[in-house]
């Protein structure tokens, strides 16, 4: 346990509970038009959600980072989905993924084994500069198949938009990937389950 300005500061191991880690979808609004010029799911993304909308939010370690699904989403949609690839495919494994949007600027290592899940990460940059208390609690385990979870309602989110919008995995390419990855995962995060 950790004062800072005041505030106590309990990581992971000392909470207990399951919701150290855990995003929230949220309802982000579209302008349903196609961009005929998008070719790749991170265009096709950026172009439908409005910048002034509801963001989904990451909980990471009880601190809430928002993430824009115009420009936070749409830049991690391909690691995201490599990353669940491998946790899907892998009894093991390490991978480390450079998180690259302006307002989500860190550096994950993520390593499973079975059914668990570590990762180490190493914030750099975030939307309301919470990188020093993020970083004061920079590690999260927990059951593999929750990591995956969590990710289902965003990636729904996501994908409903896009085909509203009007496209489909004939005209985006990496959008048949995302379809199947979001299909094959079995559950809901936390806030979904019922």
């Amino acid at each position: 346990m950790e004062l800072v300005l005041g505030m106590v500061i309990q990581c992971d191991k000392e909470r207990g509970d399951k919701l150290n880690f855990y995003i929230q979808a949220s309802n982000p609004k579209v302008q349903c038009e196609i961009n005929y010029s998008d070719e790749t799911l991170a265009d096709a993304t950026e172009s439908i959600f409005l910048l002034n909308t509801e963001n989904a939010i990451l909980m990471w370690n009880y601190i809430c980072i928002p993430l824009s699904y115009k420009y936070d989403i749409s830049y991690m949609l391909d690691d995201i989905m490599i990353l669940l690839n491998e946790l899907k495919n892998k009894k093991s494994g390490v991978i480390t993924i450079n998180w690259l949007p302006d307002t989500f600027r860190c550096n994950w290592t993520i390593r499973w084994h079975d059914e668990t899940l570590d990762i180490q990460a190493q914030w750099e940059n975030t939307v309301g500069n919470l990188e020093n208390l993020l970083n004061r609690c920079p590690n999260i385990t927990l059951p593999k198949n929750d990591f995956i979870q969590e990710w289902k309602s965003v990636l729904g989110t996501v994908i409903k938009n896009l085909k509203d919008c009007g496209y489909n995995a004939n005209n985006i390419k990496g959008m048949k990937q995302l379809i199947e990855i979001h299909r094959d995962i079995k559950g809901k995060g936390v806030l979904y389950k019922e």
